[in-house]
């Protein structure tokens, strides 16, 4: 849950001229789709609910094409530094290049 939050703040507070890159977003560009698929397949888990826990895998999946979307947006709106942005940062998450 801490990792959504912060990315929404990281979010929040980032002018809407540049992309978001720096906190949790340094990690993972979609820190946001990160967060809830823990958050959603913890629950499953700790409910002993195997729907939940395929539905949350489910979920995640399809956030992929959300993600890839979403970034063909930002290529178009931020250029050049968002194509920097995803040459040193992983899609889901990771160790920054």
């Amino acid at each position: 849950m801490l990792i959504t939050i912060v990315a929404m703040l990281n979010f929040a507070t980032t002018s809407v001229d540049r992309p978001v890159t720096k906190g949790v977003y340094t990690f993972s560009r979609n820190p946001m789709y990160v967060g809830e698929s823990l958050i959603n397949i913890s629950i499953g888990i700790a409910c002993l609910s195997w729907i939940f826990f395929l539905v949350a895998v489910v979920v995640a999946i399809l956030e992929q094409n959300i993600a890839i979307a979403e970034e063909r947006f930002c290529l178009k709106k931020y250029g050049k530094a968002y194509r920097e942005y995803m040459n040193n940062t992983p899609r889901w998450i990771g160790i920054p290049k």
